[in-house]
């Protein structure tokens, strides 16, 4: 009888986890003929890795076909939508998928303009696929943010290197070849074989013989219900030499005597080992688990990572956006602060203009002053000598009047007439003198006060245009803090985009994680319930087992005991006939049966311990 029960041969290798590979079918125009190449990444590729990877990779066919062409360029990806079956424009990296088919549309110019064409199929690149810095591994960072303003140090401390997602991993059970001790048990084995395992298995100290300590610990080990008198009796049974150990030879012709015990503890140590491994299998699964938790943990966490930093990329590009537009209106103030310091400039200049003017007229007021001065010291000149003149016609008319009484009325009124000419060229004396004076007097005040207002002028307008130059520096200034927050504000604005487009792989990554760890659960439930499933089917075995080895047992038990028996009535018989011999001459002739000789009816059955022996 021959049991066979379901056994499963499990591989069991340090379990390392492997990215899963991911192809991307890029198809675009090529010197007016359409070429599809099937470029291949170790994970799905951001959409800055594929447009990197397909331009180098393009280039270097386009290099191959007429060597020194210009670099290929991708101004943006089609592909076609598994819903619609459309080509729609590739926004995220979240719309690719293995295998997808991809259209690179190149910027419109002179040398190229897209037509419409057959796609062919896709072929791997002739010169091999070509690996951008940043698809093999580079972060994609932007440029480093300068720490002279307000807004660098919001941007320096953000890391614009954005982590990488943890690509996604497919589940790969751990298997178990060997567990440690256990024989190669093949469910053919030859009888030989079996015997072999079970007498190494059983020699648990390897002395090459088996104690009846190292019987009982086998027979319990694979669940034979036998008790320690039984066990212990098969024991004796066969240790023919009775030196309290079995060797090899022994345990063979105890096999022989034993062949459905011995094929059932090679089959239940067979299940005993098969379990273990299944056990170690289930452990090593769980374990896994524990692994795949914190994988989906982690991806969890760069998930919200990438959440937050999202946010707070937001939030910093939106405190950017408003920093700009301030920036832009202090700019603004600035420029119109400039403008008014320009036209006060101008009006400085003006003012000083009309000052030199008003300094120019004093002066030549002071000119016209100083003539009619002299006009006047000569009029003075002349009054003074009208009145010498007089004085000496005074003189000559007293003296007339003494020698001209007879004129004496005549000389009076000439002498009154004048006197009155006296007494107004010295009234114009006097009062030309004044004018002189206050003329002269006049003139150095005039030019003081246009002097004075000429360097109040000079002053104002180099006040004027120190100030000019402040508000230029100024507006220079906030014009170049206005270009800053705008530079900022777009780095801050193409990183959001990097981390929203890092985003969507995170997600699916944290999701592929979920759903890796749901699979192995199940995997784990269904290695568990066959394991449970062949313990059912073990047990059921056992049962049926258990009858054919009693009764093997009982038979065992029952044919020695016979045995037993016939040697004791052939030992009789020979007694008998020896002395019926004896004591009957005519008989002496005849031969009695040898003692231990086979009877007719053993004759006709194999003997014991041949293999035809069931």
């Amino acid at each position: 009888l021959k049991l066979q029960f379901l056994y499963f041969i499990v591989l069991f290798s340090k379990h390392t986890y492997t990215t899963m590979p991911f192809t991307v079918c890029v198809a675009s125009d090529v010197f007016g003929s359409k070429l599809n190449l099937e470029l291949d990444f170790p994970y799905a590729p951001s959409l800055a890795e594929l447009t990197a990877t397909s331009e180098a990779t393009f280039t270097s066919e386009a290099n191959a076909r007429r060597p020194g062409s210009p670099p290929f360029q991708v101004s943006k990806f089609h592909v076609v939508d598994a819903v619609t079956d459309d080509w729609v424009e590739v926004v995220g990296a979240h719309q690719l998928r293995h295998q997808c088919q991809v259209y690179a549309f190149q910027p419109h110019s002179t040398r190229y303009t897209e037509s419409q064409g057959h796609i062919p199929p896709a072929t791997k690149p002739r010169g091999g696929q070509v690996s951008s810095a940043s698809y093999r591994g580079a972060p994609l960072s932007a440029s480093p943010l300068p720490r002279n303003d307000h807004y660098s140090s919001h941007a320096s401390s953000y890391s614009t290197a954005v982590p990488a997602v943890p690509p996604s991993m497919p589940i790969q059970m751990p298997v178990v070849t060997a567990v440690q001790g256990a024989p190669t048990m093949p469910d053919n084995a030859a009888h030989d074989e079996k015997v072999r395992i079970l007498f190494e298995q059983t020699d648990a100290n390897h002395n090459r013989v088996i104690e009846v300590e190292e019987m009982k610990r086998i027979m319990n080990l694979v669940h034979m219900d036998f008790s320690a008198l039984t066990i212990e009796d098969l024991f004796r049974k066969a240790d023919l030499d009775r030196d309290s150990v079995i060797n090899f030879p022994e345990w063979q012709r105890f096999a022989e005597l034993y062949p459905t015990l011995f094929d059932s503890m090679y089959y239940r140590l067979k299940s005993y080992w098969d379990l273990q491994a299944s056990e170690a299998q289930v452990d090593a699964a769980r374990l896994l688990r524990g692994q795949l938790e914190g994988n989906e943990r982690s991806a969890k966490d760069a998930f919200d990572r990438s959440q937050v930093e999202a946010e707070d990329a937001g939030r910093r590009l939106a405190d950017a956006d408003r920093g700009a537009q301030d920036a832009a209106g202090r700019q603004r103030n600035a420029e119109d602060a400039a403008r008014d310091g320009v036209r006060d400039v101008d009006q400085a200049k003006q003012n000083k203009a009309d000052r030199e003017r008003d300094l120019a007229a004093e002066r030549e007021r002071e000119r016209q002053g100083q003539q009619r001065a002299q006009e006047a010291a000569r009029e003075l000149d002349g009054t003074q000598r009208r009145l010498a003149g007089a004085q000496q016609g005074l003189a000559e008319a007293e003296a007339a009047e003494r020698r001209a009484a007879q004129a004496l009325h005549d000389a009076q009124r000439e002498r009154e007439r004048q006197q009155a000419l006296v007494d107004q060229a010295s009234g114009d004396a006097a009062r030309a003198n004044d004018r002189h004076n206050q003329l002269m007097n006049e003139i150095p005040r005039s030019i003081e006060d246009a002097l004075a207002r000429l360097q109040a002028a000079e002053q104002a307008l180099a006040a004027a245009d120190a100030r000019h130059r402040e508000l230029g520096a100024c507006a220079g200034d906030a014009a170049s803090a206005a270009a800053e927050a705008a530079r900022q504000r777009d780095e801050l604005g193409r990183l959001l985009q990097n981390l929203r487009d890092r985003q969507e792989p995170a997600r699916a990554a944290w999701l592929d994680a979920q759903r890796g760890l749901e699979d192995h659960d199940r995997a784990i439930a269904e290695l568990e319930a066959r394991q449970q499933q062949e313990r059912d089917q073990r047990r059921a075995l056992d049962e049926q087992e258990k009858g054919l080895v009693e009764q093997e047992v009982r038979l065992r038990e029952q044919r020695e005991s016979l045995e037993e028996k016939e040697g004791a009535l052939r030992d009789a018989h020979n007694t008998f006939f020896n002395n019926a011999t004896r004591t009957s001459p005519g008989r002496q002739g005849s031969r009695s049966p040898a003692l231990g000789a086979r009877s007719p009816v053993q004759q006709n059955y194999p003997p014991y311990g041949s293999k035809g022996y069931y």
